[in-house]
C-alpha cells in the first residue's frame, strides 16, 4: 500500500534526479514507469540467476557433507584397528624398555660379571647369546608391531585425504555461496529503491500491469522462496482427504491455516495481484502472479476472506510479507481459516502443487 511519507520524500528525490512525477505528462510518466520496470526485471533476473547458483552450491555442500559422513563411517573400524595395534606396540615397547632399564640398573660390570661367571667357554657363549637374543627379540617384536601400526596408519591416511578433499570442496562452495550472498544484498538494496519508486507510481503501474496481464505480456522472473502467508497453526495439509463439509473424498489442493477472523494474511512472495473476486466455495479468492520459473508461471491463491477485508487491488504490485487481506469464514468452510494454494505451470490456472516445497 502507498506510504504517503515515503511518497513525499521520493517526490523530492525525483525532482533532483530529473525524473518526472505526478503532474508530468501521462505519456512521459508511462515511459519512465516502463524504464523502471525494465530495470526491475533486470535486477530480478540477476537475483533469480544467483538464487539458482546458490542452490547448486548448497547442493554441493550437502553432497560433500554426506560423503564425509560415509567416509567417517568407513574409517571407524580402521581407527579401532589402529588403536588396537598401537596398544599392542606399546605393551611390547614397555617390556623392551624394562629389559634395558634392568641392564642399566645392574650396570655394565654386573652384566659382564654374569657373562664371565660361566663355567666354560661354551657356557660363556651361551650366556652372552641369550642376553643378546633377549634384547634383539624384544626389539624385533616391537619393530614388527610398529610395522603393523604403520600399515593401518597408511590406510587411515587414505581416508583422511578423502575427507580433506571433501572439506576443500565444502570450503570452496561456502566461499562462492557467501560471495553470491554479498552480491545479492546489493541487488536487493537496488530493488528496494525501485520498490520505493514503484510505490510512488502505483496508479500508473496498476494500469500498465493490467494492460500487460490482459494481453499476455506481463512476465518477470520468480525470485522466491515463499514465506508463510499467515502466522497461525496449520490445520490441514496438501493431499487427498475427505472434505470436512461435503464428506466427499477429494484432493485438497493447498494448506489450511486456522486462526481468528481478522488475522492478517501476507503475500507469500513478490508479485502482481491478477485476480480478486468472489469464487464459489472459496468465498473471496485473491490470486497473485509471482513470475516465471523454468518457463512456467508461478501463482499463489488465498481463499475465504470477506470482501471488506481485502487490502489490495487487481494490477497492484505486492511484496513478500505485505498484508493483502485477513482470515475470514467466507465460502464452504467449517471455521475461520486461510486456504493457501501454490499453482505452477502453463496458462492462467495451472495445476496446484504442494506449497511445502515452495515455502522457506
Amino acid at each position: 500500500m502507498k506510504n504517503r511519507a515515503i511518497a513525499c520524500t521520493l517526490a523530492a528525490a525525483l525532482l533532483v534526479a530529473g525524473l518526472p512525477f505526478h503532474g508530468a505528462s501521462a505519456e512521459n510518466v508511462r515511459e519512465k514507469v516502463k524504464e523502471i520496470r525494465e530495470k526491475k526485471a533486470d535486477i530480478l533476473d540477476q537475483i533469480s540467476q544467483k538464487n539458482a547458483e546458490m542452490q547448486k552450491y548448497e547442493q554441493t555442500i550437502r553432497e560433500a557433507q554426506e560423503e564425509v559422513k560415509k567416509i567417517e563411517k568407513q574409517v571407524e573400524p580402521v581407527q579401532l584397528e589402529l588403536k588396537k595395534r598401537m596398544d599392542e606396540a606399546e605393551e611390547v615397547n614397555k617390556v623392551f624398555k624394562q629389559r634395558l632399564r634392568f641392564l642399566y640398573q645392574k650396570g655394565e660390570m654386573n652384566y659382564m660379571a654374569n657373562v664371565l661367571a660361566a663355567d666354560s667357554f661354551n657356557d660363556f657363549l651361551t650366556r652372552f647369546e641369550y642376553a643378546r637374543l633377549f634384547i634383539k627379540q624384544d626389539y624385533a617384536l616391537f619393530q614388527k608391531r610398529m610395522e603393523k601400526v604403520r600399515e593401518v596408519e597408511e590406510q587411515k591416511k587414505k581416508y583422511d585425504q578423502l575427507i580433506a578433499k571433501q572439506q576443500e570442496e565444502i570450503k570452496k562452495a561456502h566461499d562462492a555461496f557467501n560471495k553470491l550472498m554479498e552480491e545479492m544484498k546489493k541487488d536487493k538494496s537496488n530493488l528496494q529503491k525501485i520498490h520505493a519508486t514503484e510505490e510512488y507510481y502505483e496508479d500508473e503501474l496498476i494500469e500498465i500491469n493490467l494492460e500487460e496481464w490482459r494481453s499476455g505480456k506481463l512476465t518477470f522472473p520468480y525470485t522466491g522462496p515463499m514465506i508463510r502467508p499467515a502466522k497461525v497453526r496449520e490445520s490441514s495439509g496438501y493431499g487427498y482427504r475427505v472434505h470436512p463439509v461435503t464428506g466427499v473424498g477429494r484432493m485438497h489442493e493447498g494448506i489450511d491455516y486456522a486462526g481468528p477472523v481478522g488475522t492478517p494474511i501476507y503475500a507469500a512472495a513478490d508479485g502482481v495481484v491478477v485476480s480478486s473476486r468472489s469464487s464459489s466455495g472459496y468465498g473471496w479468492l485473491i490470486t497473485i502472479y509471482h513470475g516465471n520459473k523454468n518457463g512456467k508461471r508461478v501463482f499463489t491463491r488465498y481463499a475465504h476472506s470477506y470482501p471488506y477485508q481485502v487490502k489490495v487491488r487487481v494490477g497492484q504490485q505486492v511484496y513478500a510479507g505485505e498484508q493483502i487481506s485477513s482470515i475470514g469464514n467466507n465460502g464452504l468452510s467449517t471455521g475461520p481459516h486461510l486456504h493457501f494454494e501454490v499453482r505452477y505451470g502453463y496458462g492462467d490456472n495451472p495445476p496446484a502443487v504442494n506449497p511445502k516445497s515452495w515455502l522457506r
